[in-house]
């Protein structure tokens, strides 16, 4: 059981550590069964003020991961260390974060060789609704008649449905 002494215990150490401290797996699912119960306590009791402290407590203690957290992933990228004592919800946003800084620094890097991702220009034919891309980003809504600049595999698959055609765009020629 999750005590206010607990929540300042782990507020001390994950000040004090450099890494992650270990906190229980269930941290998240502990914190807010405390603090629904010291809501409840804190209605018929004049001891809301230890509701409030937790809270402001507990906010640091997220803090201070969510920063060791970010720090992690790019160390994770940069130099392959896996993070230790991460909770199930927060290993899942780690994941996330180094899959976008891994991104990023691809194609920060093709864009630093010239490799930038080639586009076409289309017209849609008909009304597209939103869609995810190869490349997992949201493309559209498109509307008929809408003109759109998009990574050549999805005007691919747009001009064979038969949903958009390609514009040539002639470019000028630098003297």
């Amino acid at each position: 059981m999750l005590t206010y002494e607990t929540i300042r215990r782990i507020a001390h150490d994950e000040r004090e550590s450099s890494g992650l401290t270990s906190i229980p797996e269930s941290f998240f699912h502990d914190v807010k069964e405390y603090l629904d119960k010291k809501t409840e306590i804190s209605k018929e009791k004049e001891d809301a003020w230890e509701l409030e402290n937790a809270k402001v407590v507990l906010k640091e203690i997220l803090r201070l991961r969510e920063k060791k957290i970010l720090l992690a992933a790019f160390n994770f990228v940069s130099v392959g260390k896996t993070p230790e004592n991460l909770t199930p919800e927060e290993n899942e946003f780690f994941q996330k974060v180094a899959d976008c800084i891994k991104e990023f620094q691809k194609k920060r890097k093709e864009i630093m060789e010239g490799k930038e991702e080639k586009k076409t220009v289309l017209a849609m034919l008909s009304d597209v609704p939103v869609f995810v891309g190869t490349d997992m980003k949201n493309y559209g809504p498109y509307k008929k008649g809408d003109i759109a600049n998009v990574p050549e595999d999805i005007a691919k698959l747009l001009i064979d449905k038969g949903l958009a055609r390609k514009i040539e765009i002639e470019e000028e020629k630098k003297e």
